[in-house]
């Protein structure tokens, strides 16, 4: 780019083409961009001109629609293959943003120039763009404090299917809808399997966003055109949060005793390395009711009763129908009804609240342990001979002597 044209460039997008290192990229030759006369704050003009075609010029209306040139030309210079897709709709549907879509745009700025063409990538499909309208204090700019989890963080907000109110299940019940996250280093789903969201609808028609910090509601707003394609958007109310560790998990739902017996029985970390995993966990006040049962068990005991709750494969609540059966990590059997969970040879669970996502699968939360009946009733007698005392039974004493005096 000569200095002549650096001259006439707004400096905004000179700087972003010096940060990348692209000001010399042959993709796509920006010829100038000269302020209109009523100043750049009421519009500029931009030409352009890919290598093979003719130069095209077209109005930028706003100074803040100069973030999204900012972006996208940065973008579409570090990969040729898209250069050669670019269309005028391209620059067109870019610079049709307005403030809904700054949280958004921060973060797509920010994106380190190794990972431009990741980004785009992404950019496939039925997308649904997720726009969050804001974030929590000091979110963003922790964020943008590690580059790398930059474009994890945006997938998440790409949904790849159309969103309706048409396509959301109506409260108590709940929509899966993938994302384009599939990035591994917040994500560990087997077969490369994408990240999901979790959606329901109220009576009022409003859509939430499910397994969030705080009640995150989405908006269908309408389409733009992207690259010859047409791409939906939605604002929601807060930037999203990605799945987590199983520990963390349970400590943001509250469940504590799960929690410290899984560390008990030192399953923790075989549980969070795996690629895909469903577990049903016992509500808290599920092991207060399974007593001494749980409680007189051994470490190794306790891990196999733990395991009984854990199946391989990531299985939503869609996927738990009637009468279908999985192996648990105990060698036992598992049959999902949908609502409930029951253990071959022991008791059913009920669910009570279903797809609490994990970076590497999925947790359903029930009501009871699964326990097999051989447990209870070999802890039964034992628990119930500790509590008897000579004292209490007079005739055990007698009984005693009378035996050692026969002797």
């Amino acid at each position: 780019m000569s200095n002549a044209v650096k001259d006439r460039f707004p400096s905004p997008l000179f700087s972003s083409l010096s940060r990348w290192g692209l000001r010399n990229c042959p993709s796509i030759v920006l010829i100038t961009a000269d302020k209109h006369p009523s100043g750049l704050s009421q519009g500029c003009r931009c030409s352009y001109k890919i290598p093979g075609r003719r130069e095209r010029t077209r109005p930028l209306p706003h100074l803040v629609n100069m973030r999204f040139l900012n972006l996208i030309v940065a973008s579409l210079c570090a990969s040729a293959a898209y250069s050669q897709s670019l269309t005028i709709d391209v620059i067109e549907a870019l610079l049709g943003g307005t403030s809904d879509f700054d949280v958004f745009l921060s973060f797509v700025e920010a994106i380190p120039a190794s990972d431009i063409t990741e980004f785009l990538s992404l950019i496939t499909g039925n997308l649904t763009f997720a726009m969050p309208q804001s974030a929590p204090n000091g979110t963003v700019s922790s964020l943008l404090g590690d580059p790398s989890s930059i474009v994890p963080l945006l997938s998440y907000h790409l949904i790849t299917t159309p969103i309706g109110n048409t396509t959301v299940a109506i409260s108590p019940n709940h929509s899966i809808v993938p994302t384009a996250l599939t990035d591994s280093s917040a994500v560990s789903l087997e077969n490369n399997q994408s990240q999901s969201l979790v959606l329901t609808m109220e009576s009022d028609g409003s859509i939430h966003i499910l397994n969030q910090p705080t009640d995150v509601v989405l908006t269908p707003e309408g389409g733009f055109t992207l690259l010859s394609s047409t791409y939906a958007w939605a604002s929601i109310s807060e930037l999203l949060v990605m799945p987590t560790t199983l520990s963390a998990t349970l400590s943001n739902n509250n469940i504590t005793t799960f929690a410290n017996d899984a560390a008990t029985a030192g399953i923790v970390n075989t549980l969070e390395s795996l690629y895909g995993v469903t577990i049903f966990v016992p509500q808290d006040s599920a092991f207060s009711s399974a007593g001494s049962t749980i409680s007189n068990l051994n470490s190794s005991e306790l891990a196999s009763v733990l395991n009984g709750h854990v199946i391989n494969g990531t299985f939503y609540s869609p996927q738990l129908a009637t009468g279908e059966t999985k192996a648990n990590f105990a060698g036992q059997t598992l049959t999902t009804t949908g609502s409930t969970v029951s253990i071959a040879g022991g008791n059913t669970a009920n669910i009570v609240t279903s797809d609490v996502l994990l970076e590497n699968g999925v947790v359903h939360i029930i009501d009871s342990v699964l326990i097999l009946n051989s447990l209870k009733n070999s802890a039964g007698p034992s628990s119930t001979a500790s509590s008897f005392s000579a004292g209490s039974w007079p005739w055990v004493s007698s009984l005693a002597i009378g035996c050692y005096l026969f002797m």
